[in-house]
């Protein structure tokens, strides 16, 4: 999976196109993003590659775009991307109210608490063509990213492969000195992605589905993985607190400040694709190589470790391993 802050995205966006497709063959997509009415900050957009970005599990986007706090308080709503290779995207984008977002920081280039975000759209570009088409940004974001430390304080973890021995990894939420304290911990809620106003039980087990999401994505090094997705070990937590206290009510929340997890040595194929639930495949043992452990929270919102603060904060730079693959 690769890695690269959005800084170093963005200073590639304002290039000169690649060389790999033909410059009379570009495009370009332009809009207006509409806002609340009264709230004022600077309006992110983003082209991702087709099913990725929110509410999924993080990704990189192909192009980003910004509308400044002074243009939008002037009533310039406009972006555009310009010289934009034909092709499928995914255009989403949010309002930064607070100017918290960072670029040049991966887990605080996102939504936080305050912010407005919308829909994301699927697009197909065509060679040559401008096309128009608008974000609307009004859906308030009630939290922060789940931010996240191991109780632990280790540094270094080894994951074991075997079944006979999972790990356990406690996480306990930390607002890392730059997020809202009151604001930051793990919400959970149920799941109705299909909106029949019932909870969801993706996997069939007769359990509802919990919002947030905690699970290893393996970082593959060049020329490892080219099957496509990304392979995951979930973290497995007891759920029955959580549920009963829900009492099978859509819209409600709990936070906690506290979660252990399990992991469980089987790892499953990962794929996103346009208008499909996501898809879950098992690939058996988790691959030999490096990690990262990821909190997915409802909309999008994440944190994971090892992360671009581990420079300052030691708690940050937790990184994880798997070094065989079964007993």
């Amino acid at each position: 999976m690769r890695r690269c802050s959005l800084g170093l995205l963005l200073l590639l966006a304002c290039t000169t196109p690649s060389e790999e497709w033909p410059l009379e063959k570009a495009g370009r997509v332009g809009g207006s993003a509409t806002v609340t009415s009264g709230l004022g900050g600077d309006v992110w957009a983003f082209l991702y590659a087709p099913g990725e970005g929110p509410p999924g599990p993080p990704s990189i986007p192909k192009l980003a775009t910004a509308i400044s706090a002074l243009r939008l308080g002037s009533g310039d709503s406009r972006f555009v991307f310009g010289s934009v290779a034909p092709n499928p995207y995914r255009l989403w984008g949010f309002l930064d109210v607070d100017s918290s977002f960072d670029p040049a920081v991966d887990v605080l280039a996102q939504a936080g608490a305050g912010d407005r975000t919308g829909t994301g759209v699927e697009l197909n570009l065509q060679p040559g063509q401008t096309l128009e088409q608008g974000l609307e940004l009004s859906a308030l974001v009630l939290h922060e990213p789940p931010a996240f430390r191991l109780e632990s304080g280790e540094t270094d973890v080894t994951l074991d492969g075997s079944l006979q021995n999972p790990v356990v990894l406690t996480l306990v939420s930390d607002p890392v000195d730059r997020l809202d304290p009151k604001r930051t911990a793990f919400h959970l809620g149920l799941v109705d992605s299909d909106s029949d106003g019932r909870p969801d039980d993706l996997d069939g087990d007769g359990v509802p589905d919990l919002s947030l999401q905690l699970f290893l994505r393996w970082l593959p090094r060049p020329g490892e993985d080219g099957s496509g997705g990304s392979v995951i070990v979930p973290l497995l937590f007891d759920p029955s607190p959580f549920l009963s206290a829900l009492g099978g009510q859509l819209g409600t929340e709990l936070a906690v400040t506290r979660l252990s997890g399990t992991v469980v040595p089987l790892a499953q194929r990962l794929v996103l694709e346009p208008g499909m639930l996501p898809s879950l495949t098992p690939v058996g043992a988790p691959p030999r190589g490096s990690y990262e452990l990821i909190a997915l929270a409802a909309g999008g919102q994440f944190w994971r470790l090892p992360n671009d603060l581990r420079g300052a904060l030691v708690s940050q730079s937790t990184r994880f391993h798997f070094d065989r693959t079964g007993p």
